[in-house]
């Protein structure tokens, strides 16, 4: 701690918040300023267009006491901020799938810069977790593959192009969401593998890479056969300081995932799971409720240090790992042109787009058979109604069709009606559907079959009813264990509209599938019911 800095300072620079809207508020405003908030965290909700969005951070930078940390989770696919306005990205496993390293890396040096002009120094990815279980509910597509080398060769090619835009890449989630069950928003996650399975699997990404990476967050999952008490990794000192920073050497940047997830608050306060987290030995609190539990937290840490509970050597360990990242002293003679990073911005939206959808377009796999010949007919295209996801397919083929394809003599006809569904159908919905697709060509997106069995019903409906039937599995690609009957099933592990615009070149037969699944579609499944 500086002798300039009063503890309350100190204590500030430990700690990221967030805030509501795209106006600071008073109170939050007034925090920064006075040295109690550290870094900001910011979400879909901080921004409405580029120009509003590069003028708010510049101002969270000029009015904070510190060299604020800038952080958003933009990994891509089914976590990004902003793709309402900057080049939309595809998820890790779409990129995994698409199987060329240069495409991480051109991929997310994309992410980086664009992020970078828009004022942020810290990217909360690349994410290092293994997926191992069909049916976990936090990783996903975000995860790049079930094999542990893919995961840490193409997690290193991220971080290393994030680092030469001057970011600061986060790998996460120590030690690893990959094989649990629940989703750590709404409880603790729990991997209940043996202490063999999670060295060679969960902890091998962070093992190989480690030092190389410079910073860590540590998620809310407990291993039950490494850790003797029940608690979640970000708090527990067994986690951080035996394992991360004791066995595997660990001296970078540890922040912890945010602990006002309820993974930590069903059971901890705030207060004390944070000061839990300090003394586990994390650097960094993400703590991002409202600003009233921020300072809360901030209030109970200062009392900490001032009562000797934290010690000043301790406090001093983690500023200087801060301050080898984000400096010292706040840099008042750095200037930025809004300007020129806006015009830049603009530029490499609009020459990145080839980009994206190519690298959309290659990740697309054929799990089971091949695209059916579509050139002529009505096509039914029966899509989940998502909540977070329109999974515009439909629109998209015919956009294509009267844009491009116009006169053509190959798609003469040929045309696309859609047909929604729930997430989770009931058996009167599949009865509905079912006297729409019969004889009929129909196109199946699905979304987590294995955890909506009324897909799994509705696509036995539909494989029996329909003439030519193609299944497209919109996110993780287990679809296919449900719906053992269909012999055409494709893949794109990703629900965005980047990924719906990547198919339709494959499925007007523009060009035939070449990705490669990059998880193991035998794993052994086991019900969450």
């Amino acid at each position: 701690m500086g002798k300039l800095e009063s503890v309350e300072q100190a204590v500030g620079r430990l700690m990221s918040a967030r805030f509501s809207g795209v106006e600071l508020g008073s109170g939050f405003e007034k925090a920064l300023k006075n040295g109690t908030i550290g870094g900001v965290v910011f979400f879909k909700e901080n921004g409405a267009k580029l120009r509003q969005l590069i003028d708010l951070i510049e101002y969270v930078e000029s009015t904070s006491l510190h060299p604020v940390i800038l952080s958003v989770d933009q990994e891509g696919g089914a976590v990004q901020r902003f793709e309402h306005f900057l080049t939309p990205i595809p998820s890790a496993m779409a990129l995994a799938a698409a199987g060329r390293l240069e495409a991480v890396q051109e991929i997310y040096n994309l992410n980086a810069l664009q992020c970078k002009l828009l004022g942020f120094n810290c990217l909360l990815t690349p994410v290092l977790d293994v997926l191992q279980n069909a049916f976990n509910p936090m990783v996903g597509t975000r995860a790049f593959s079930s094999e542990p080398d893919m995961v840490s060769d193409l997690a290193a090619a991220a971080a290393q192009v994030i680092s030469e835009q001057g970011l600061l890449p986060v790998g996460k989630h120590f030690p690893g969401y990959g094989d649990v069950l629940e989703d750590a928003h709404l409880d603790l996650a729990i991997n209940n593998s043996d202490a063999k399975s999670i060295w060679q699997t969960d902890l091998a990404p962070f093992h190989k890479l480690g030092n190389s990476l410079p910073a860590l967050m540590v998620g809310h999952v407990w291993l039950s056969a490494v850790d003797p008490e029940p608690l979640p990794s970000s708090i527990s000192k067994r986690m951080v300081s035996d394992i991360l920073r004791g066995y595997l050497k660990y001296d970078g940047l540890v922040f912890t995932d945010d602990l006002a997830m309820k993974a930590v608050t069903n059971t901890w306060p705030l207060e004390e799971a944070a000061l839990m987290a300090f003394e586990a030995g994390a650097d960094h609190l993400l703590v991002l409720g409202g600003l009233e539990e921020y300072l809360s937290v901030h209030k109970s840490l200062v009392k900490a240090v001032k009562s000797g509970k934290i010690s000043e050597v301790r406090l001093a360990r983690s500023l200087k790992r801060i301050e080898r990242s984000f400096g010292k002293n706040k840099d008042t003679n750095k200037k930025r042109s809004k300007e020129t990073s806006l015009q830049a911005l603009e530029q490499s939206i609009a020459a990145s787009y080839d980009l994206v959808r190519q690298t959309s377009s290659a990740a697309v796999t054929a799990l089971r058979g091949e695209v059916p010949k579509i050139a002529s007919g009505e096509w039914l295209v029966i899509v989940p109604n998502h909540s977070r996801h329109p999974l515009r397919l439909a629109a998209y083929l015919n956009e294509e069709l009267s844009l491009n394809r116009k006169g053509s003599k190959k798609f003469k006809g040929l045309r696309f009606a859609e047909v929604r569904y729930s997430v989770d159908p009931s058996p009167e919905e599949t009865a509905e559907i079912a006297k729409e697709c019969a004889e009929r060509n129909c196109i199946y997106l699905t979304f987590r079959t294995l955890c909506n069995h009324g897909q799994i019903r509705l696509g036995e409906v539909i494989c029996s009813n329909a003439r030519e039937h193609l299944n497209i599995a919109c996110d993780i690609p287990y679809d296919l264990v449900g719906l053992p009957d269909w012999k055409n099933c494709v893949a794109t592990f990703d629900p965005s509209e980047l990924a719906m615009r990547g198919l339709v070149p494959i499925l007007l037969g523009d060009q035939k599938p070449k990705g490669n699944c990059p998880v193991d579609l035998n794993l052994e499944l086991s019900s969450v019911d």
